[in-house]
């Protein structure tokens, strides 16, 4: 490896195997250089001016990490929460993210994502933070997954909505009275009643 890689690895390892464009520059990397490190495959670029080493050890669920640094404000939703959470048997290729209405939508090169507008009070509603290899993630609570999932119905299937459901009432702690204050928020929350009727 010649002496200009080497300092644009030591930039991505400082950063946990991320960098902005900027930063690049800034240690006096010319931008041909960048260029040249994509076209080769050392680095991706995740959306104009941020970049991730290509050879940093993936984890699972490695797109919520690059997503997390790209977009901080976006919220994992859905698809991508119901299987995070083992609430579906279906395994999306595409990661939902949900910003809040009247946010731009990014452009975002990799991974493969579909943007969802909530409103404010849809979008700040059940947000939780996990951990993925030290990396914080704002991902959707399972009760109000769930309860998305029935408001997004006709565009995901009511079959998954169904699944989701399904598999979170067999949970020790499934929590109901959570779940319906969410389907108030969602305003779903007479359809949710009806399936919980016939599933309970």
């Amino acid at each position: 490896m010649n002496k200009k890689d080497e300092k644009i690895y030591k930039i991505f390892s400082t950063r946990n195997g991320f960098a902005r464009t900027r930063n690049i520059l800034a240690a006096g990397i010319h931008r041909r250089d960048i260029r040249r490190m994509r076209d080769e495959g050392q680095i991706i670029r995740i959306k104009r001016g941020f970049y991730r080493l290509t050879e940093i050890p993936l984890v699972s669920n490695q797109g919520f990490i690059d997503l997390t640094y790209a977009v901080p404000k976006g919220v994992i939703c859905l698809l991508s929460a119901l299987s995070y959470y083992e609430l579906t048997t279906f395994n999306p290729s595409t990661i939902s993210m949900a910003i809040c209405r009247g946010s731009r939508e990014p452009k975002i090169e990799y991974p493969p994502v579909e943007f969802y507008h909530f409103s404010k009070k849809q979008f700040e509603a059940g947000i939780n933070e996990i951990k993925i290899n030290g990396h914080k993630i704002r991902i959707y609570c399972p009760e109000k997954t769930i309860c998305d999932c029935f408001r997004y119905r006709n565009k995901l299937g009511l079959d998954i909505a169904k699944e989701g459901l399904s598999e979170y009432l067999k949970r020790k702690d499934r929590n109901l009275e959570r779940l319906l204050e969410y389907a108030e928020i969602c305003r779903i929350k007479p359809l949710l009643e009806t399936w919980l009727n016939a599933m309970i």
